[in-house]
């Protein structure tokens, strides 16, 4: 379902041999020109959004003029994955467009200006589409400033992230262009929740009178100084009638870090991220996270649990619940320790089925929740029918309505969904909406909401994830999406659908699997959920919360919601087990192993909610365990494992 990417990079270097400087000269490239001549430039990355991935360097020293001898020439990309490390000088022409449709962490498009580097044109009406551009809308890309880098444009068409670290300057002489708002710029214009500009400790020069503009880039958590949103200190903001400058405040010395957990209590299986603040002399609560090496003096912060077989730290931070108990989790940065530890208190798996609908009727315009209980029955309007153990929605008027609340309260919701998607399919049809509608908008929009839309009405449509907040809740939505295989809807959509959406903001993320493969994740995700959701008065299948958005064509097998996160092995295990079977909730199971020629058999009851195969080398605290990627299936009433054998010893064990 999802055009993927590979990380096959081709490095390319700038050599400057060429006696005309063009980017699209093969002279001037050690390895060729980078991508695909086009008529109006040339590419950074695959033109097609496939799975090349390139890494294209100016070196220190290189100057390199693209479009300025030779006419308007642009630059496409870097696109899918790619990157542009700038150490030395890049004159562009008329438009650099990177793009990226993929919000993984690692695989978003990337423009590095390095400590002496020089970006800039001075060809009519330049702009940079960072992320955002009248012919796609793919808002994963980065731009990062370092050392006493310098870039300088007329126009920023703003849909991904600039960062503008240490004594780096960035100018945008003419206008800074958000999307969709200015009438012609990108495809309804990238979220808030991807729009962002952080002051890192260098400069942002815009045009004279914008200082309006960053108080509301501010008030709306998108422009950020040492990554600290919505804080209307440390920086200054003046205007001599040219220009409006922005500058943080020097951050001075560093006197101590503490750590900030968002959950003191978790269940096994879940995960969060605490965050190291930094507390320095003239600047406190910095997440250190924010700052690039030079500003944390090439330490490292280091996180850590005292008990790690109740939860598993990572080096950068990502807790896991791994066994009841408690534990306290820290944080040094060099010769700091963080000035608190936070306890963690990890408590049994318990099942978090809350609803569950399988639509075993066979007529009325009511469907039982067979988890939740009568007071959770949904109600069938327009045409909408039952049969066959299905809800068939008839795509002009056909939806169920859920009752208020089936979702306010969590923090963390799953929903897990078997559809069959008919023709014909139209864009923004929703499988589900659950929030609430904002009346006092024209038109009326959605607002405080998390929906799925299984086809969007992009250039290159997508699968779109959404999570929105705030009166319209599209103003600042959080998405996980990712690219279906072709522009035909009928050669992608159509077919039986296992689809789970997973909302985990207190680690960071909103993701989509589909038949219990991850698809896209979200990793920038911050905003509550239960406080987003408040009440949750309005809750639809097949039916938006914006009144435009047509119907969804499709039948619903099965429909379920969870008042947690579930994690990849149990949504795998679903996808094995199908609409028929819930997860198992047993804890006290047993694994068995059988050897047959050169394999290894491993099997244990489907009953059980310990669903991800582990294998370690060692035991004890040497112990590394890493999930096995061997295909699950299902055989009788077991799960099955099947792996070669090896020589040496290898211990298993079971997880959630």
């Amino acid at each position: 379902m999802a055009a993927c990417l590979t990380q096959n990079v081709s490095a390319q270097n700038w050599t400057g041999l060429g006696t005309d400087n063009l980017w699209s000269d093969a002279a001037n490239w050690d390895t060729g020109v980078p991508g695909t001549t086009t008529p109006n430039g040339v590419s950074i990355g695959s033109n097609a959004g496939g799975s090349e991935s390139t890494l294209v360097t100016i070196t220190n020293g290189e100057v390199e003029n693209v479009g300025t001898v030779g006419g308007n020439q642009s630059i496409f990309g870097p696109q899918w994955g790619s990157k542009l490390n700038i150490y030395g000088t890049l004159n562009w022409g008329f438009i650099i467009f990177p793009v990226q449709w993929d919000a993984t962490a690692g695989n978003q498009s990337v423009i590095n200006l390095f400590n002496g580097s020089s970006f800039a044109s001075t060809v009519a009406g330049n702009t940079l589409l960072l992320g955002d551009a009248w012919w796609y809308a793919a808002p994963y890309v980065t731009m990062n400033l370092y050392g006493n880098a310098s870039a300088n444009y007329q126009y920023l068409a703003w849909g991904g992230h600039l960062n503008i670290y240490d004594n780096a300057t960035n100018t945008i002489s003419t206008a800074v262009l958000e999307g969709g708002t200015q009438g012609f710029w990108g495809q309804a214009g990238p979220s808030d929740a991807t729009r962002q500009m952080d002051l890192v400790g260098g400069t942002l020069i815009l045009p004279t009178a914008f200082g309006p503009n960053v108080t509301n880039w501010i008030s709306r958590g998108i422009f950020l100084v040492y990554g600290k949103a919505q804080d209307m200190t440390d920086f200054t903001l003046t205007d001599d009638g040219t220009n409006t400058v922005v500058k943080p405040t020097p951050l001075g010395a560093l006197q101590n870090i503490s750590l900030q957990s968002p959950r003191s209590t978790m269940m096994v299986g879940t995960f969060q991220n605490p965050v190291a603040l930094g507390n320095f002399a003239n600047v406190s609560g910095v997440p250190l996270s924010a700052l690039d090496a030079a500003q944390l003096g090439g330490a490292t912060v280091v996180y850590s649990s005292s008990a790690t077989n109740v939860v598993g730290v990572t080096a950068s931070g990502h807790v896991t619940a791994l066994h009841p108990g408690t534990t306290t989790v820290s944080a040094t940065l060099g010769a700091f320790t963080s000035t608190n530890s936070v306890l963690i208190t990890v408590t049994p798996f318990t099942n978090s089925l809350i609803h569950r609908y399988s639509f075993s009727e066979t007529s009325g315009t009511t469907t039982a929740d067979s988890v939740g209980g009568s007071a959770w029955a949904g109600t069938l309007n327009g045409g909408a029918s039952l049969g066959g153990g299905e809800v068939a929605l008839d795509g002009s008027s056909g939806y169920v309505q859920l009752p208020a609340g089936v979702v306010s309260g969590f923090d963390a919701v799953t929903v897990e969904a078997w559809v069959n998607l008919n023709n014909p399919q139209q864009a923004w049809a929703p499988l589900y909406a659950f929030g609430d509608t904002d009346t006092s908008a024209f038109p009326n929009v959605g607002e405080n909401y998390i929906a799925l839309q299984p086809y969007t009405g992009f250039a290159v449509p997508t699968c779109a994830t959404t999570f929105g907040t705030g009166s319209p809740g599209n103003a600042d939505e959080q998405d996980a999406s990712f690219s279906l295989v072709s522009g035909v809807v009928t050669n992608v959509l159509l077919g039986y659908w296992h689809i789970t959406a997973v909302y985990q903001p207190y680690a960071g993320y909103v993701a989509v699997y589909t038949n219990g493969v991850l698809a896209a994740i979200n990793n920038r995700v911050s905003n509550p959920l239960a406080a987003t959701l408040g009440a949750d008065p309005l809750n639809y299948l097949g039916h938006s919360l914006y009144p435009a958005d047509p119907y969804l064509n499709a039948s619903i097998d099965e429909f379920r919601v969870y008042s947690s996160p579930l994690t990849a092995g149990q949504i795998t295990a679903a996808q094995v087990l199908g609409p028929n079977q819930v997860l198992g909730t047993s804890m006290n199971v047993s694994l068995s192993a059988a050897v047959s020629g050169g394999n290894l058999t491993l099997k244990w009851p489907t009953t059980s909610a310990l669903v991800t195969l582990s294998s370690s080398s060692t035991l004890g605290s040497a112990a590394v365990w890493t999930p096995v990627t061997a295909p699950l299936t299902e055989v009788g009433s077991n799960y099955q494992i099947t792996v070669p054998v090896t020589s040496g010893q290898l211990f298993f064990r079971l997880q959630q």
